[in-house]
């Protein structure tokens, strides 16, 4: 009778699909909301893109692009935080698999059909179908890079921060203090002065598939998971909000100043390096918030449901828009005006289609991968467990 508790808590744990289970640590729900603020930056970048330049205002949605950079970073720390003790690689690796691949999979297919038989460009199946594995964003070919739903390639890059993330933090986590930043500022430094050295070897754009390559985006996750181990091991920050968030305005405006001095694209990799930092506080700033027990616009209901559609609406917001600027309200000129127009319609348009993906596919889909994964390894348990067994089958979710 003493095991039945153990059982009620293992299968508890797997029915939870929240990303901000703590296991016995204060939740962070500043963060689950600000995944909406990087969701949303990056629809506005996808916004602009389908306007004239008329002014450098126009330049300022543009800016968007960062969001990836900020979800990068933030991804880091929530994993940090959200780990299971006691997991194992196996373990982790399949709830990652649960929590990202139905509505990846569904979004995948949708827009092969789209881009097939709906609207242009018509993208190859063959790069389609790689994007299906996850393995997109390797090739330096941008036709691949984009294949079917064109956001996924982001994916690709976190199913190879997924692979990399229990060896890392078990690096990390065994060293401490100045070692561990040393180990840390290498790797974020090789990786940006790649991302600055790659941005104006394109002349600036960066939108080449150099930028889309895991190995150049692994700095922006390390620092996550660096920042997510030292909230793990008892740090409470003491950042004001609206500091970090000045500082992050002014970081975007030194980068958005080098776009005027150098005529204009902003260089993406430039602006990614310069602005990391300044993000990356602001989710410190947010998470010591939390830790206090201390409310945040962030952390209030709406906005943490806001951040739980994130994922869903990021892989549903290009393809409908899309769908609104070439099908739904066609552009005859692609003007400023044209596309304000039509940019409350789309965003209207991709949180309805988030919803309905991340009601009736991610989170379905996520519980019955889970909860199937749960019975294998209950069954695998004796049926008398002895007292070194047990401790296993409570913290066998």
């Amino acid at each position: 009778m003493s095991s039945l508790p153990g059982v009620a808590q293992a299968r508890s744990h797997a029915a939870a699909t929240s990303d901000t289970v703590s296991h016995g640590r204060r939740d962070l729900p500043s963060l689950t909301g600000l995944r909406w603020v990087a969701a949303f930056l990056v629809f506005w970048f996808h916004c602009a893109g389908w306007g004239a330049v008329v002014s450098p205002w126009w330049h300022l949605p543009q800016f968007g692009f960062i969001g990836v950079s900020f979800f990068f970073v933030l991804s880091g720390v929530v994993l940090t935080w959200s780990a299971r003790p006691g997991q194992s690689d196996g373990q982790f690796y399949w709830r990652r698999f649960a929590r990202i691949y139905p509505a990846h999979a569904v979004m995948t297919i949708v827009a092969i059909a789209l881009y097939l038989f709906v609207m242009p460009p018509y993208k190859p199946v063959w790069a389609g179908l790689l994007a299906l594995l996850l393995l997109h964003a390797w090739p330096p070919i941008p036709i691949v890079n984009s294949a079917a739903n064109g956001v996924s390639w982001s994916l690709s890059c976190e199913a190879f921060f997924y692979a990399c993330f229990p060896r890392l933090t078990r690096m990390l986590g065994k060293r401490s203090g100045r070692r561990r930043h040393v180990v840390v500022a290498a790797i974020v430094g090789a990786c940006a002065t790649a991302a600055v050295v790659g941005s104006f070897a394109a002349g600036g754009r960066f939108d080449t598939p150099f930028y889309e390559n895991p190995l150049v985006r692994f700095g922006e996750f390390v620092l996550g998971v660096a920042i997510g181990l030292a909230l793990r091991e008892g740090w409470v920050p003491r950042v004001r909000v609206g500091a970090a968030w000045l500082l992050a305005a002014a970081a975007a405006a030194v980068t958005l100043a080098v776009g005027v001095s150098r005529g204009w694209p902003v260089p993406r990799g430039l602006a990614d390096t310069i602005t990391m930092g300044p993000l990356a506080l602001v989710l410190v700033a947010y998470a010591g918030r939390d830790l206090i027990g201390r409310d945040t616009l962030m952390s209030r209901r709406w906005a943490v449901y806001l951040g739980q559609l994130s994922f869903a609406f990021y892989l549903v917001h290009q393809l409908v828009l899309d769908l609104v600027m070439k099908q739904l309200v066609p552009m005859d000129h692609r003007t400023a005006l044209a596309v304000l127009a039509r940019t409350p319609l789309a965003l209207a348009l991709s949180i309805l289609a988030a919803m309905a993906l991340h009601h009736f596919v991610e989170l379905p889909g996520q519980r019955l991968l889970t909860r199937r994964a749960s019975r294998r390894r209950q069954a695998d348990v004796p049926a008398y467990p002895d007292e070194r067994q047990e401790p296993r089958l409570v913290g066998a979710a």
